[in-house]
This record gives structure tokens, C-alpha cells and sequence, in this order.
């Protein structure tokens, strides 16, 4: 939320068109009769919550894709603008992780990414991440424009990926 303020305050001029829907590719994670990209605005209101959804990959990688809508110059400029707000030390955490420690983010009020990381070669010392979808009921109400992505938006019944062949688990030893 904070890129947003400081985009809305700094370029109004382009923070509206981050409203607006953007192709996204799905980068393989394509659910059974659906296009390998679609369309959600990087913000969006909803029901007075603001909302983010947003991978810069996955948005500038669509345009592999020659049905999906090109992106403008416009819309290129506030994603720009984005990313260096995204990037700025002011508006940022950086965080290192320690065996055993827990991240709770809430992917539609606090972008994350992280940095590269070098694995060790032994699999008993090897990076062991698990990444778990919490649909908690009583959640803030989504926008319709999310289930192109995460199939539901329903409260207690969304999240994750779901394409030919996903088998669900989370092994507690890495592999």
C-alpha cells in the first residue's frame, strides 16, 4: 500500500492507469480450458479495500503471447514507475530468513519477492521452503477480476494453482 501512496502522490498521471487490466502471463501454471495469460489490474477497489496483484515478470512476459493485448507506453511508464517505487529503500523491508523462521504476508496488501540465493550441494544442508495458501474464513472480500487467477474468490475457498496433473502436498522433508 505504501508503493501506492507514494505513486498516487508523486504521479497521479500514471497511479490510474495501474487500475486498468493488464495481461499477465501465467507462466505454465494454466488451468484446464483456460489461456496461457489473462487480464487483472495491478490495483483494484473493492468493496473500499485496496487490493494488489502484481508479478512484473509475469505482466511484461505476456506480451510473448501474440493474442494477448499489447502494452502501451502509458501502461509501460507506470509500470516503470512501480517497480522503482517497489525498489526504494524508504518503501521497503529486507529481511534475511533463518532456519526455521515463518513469513506471513497477505499477497494483496504487501508485495514480496525475494533475492537470489545460493543452495548448498549436500541435500541434508539444501534451501527447504515451503509456501502454504491460507483461505481463513471471515478474509477481506476479493475482487471478482482475481478468480481469472486463483479460480475462486470466495472466502474459505481460494488460493492456489490448480492445473492438469497438481497433486497437493507439502512435505515436511525436503527432497
Amino acid at each position: 500500500m505504501s508503493v501506492y501512496n507514494a505513486m498516487a502522490q508523486r504521479h497521479p498521471d500514471l497511479a490510474w492507469r495501474l487500475f486498468q487490466p493488464m495481461p499477465t502471463d501465467r507462466r505454465g501454471e494454466v488451468p484446464e480450458g483456460k489461456r496461457p495469460w489473462f487480464e487483472t489490474p495491478v490495483y483494484n477497489d473493492h468493496h473500499g479495500l485496496l487490493s494488489a496483484i502484481y508479478a512484473p515478470h509475469y505482466v511484461r512476459s505476456s506480451q510473448r503471447f501474440p493474442e494477448a493485448p499489447r502494452l502501451s507506453v502509458e501502461d509501460i511508464t507506470a509500470l516503470d514507475c512501480f517497480d522503482a517505487l517497489a525498489e526504494d529503500a524508504t518503501l521497503r523491508l529486507d529481511m534475511e530468513f533463518q532456519p526455521g523462521d515463518m513469513q506471513f504476508v497477505h499477497n494483496h496488501t504487501v508485495l514480496h519477492d525475494r533475492t537470489a540465493f545460493e543452495d548448498w550441494p549436500e541435500p541434508e544442508r539444501k534451501r527447504h521452503l515451503l509456501r502454504l495458501w491460507l483461505a481463513a474464513p471471515g478474509a477481506r472480500p476479493l475482487p471478482p477480476a482475481y478468480a481469472e487467477r486463483y479460480g475462486s474468490v470466495e472466502i474459505g475457498n481460494r488460493g492456489g494453482i490448480i492445473c492438469k496433473g497438481t497433486r497437493l502436498h507439502a512435505p515436511l522433508e525436503a527432497v
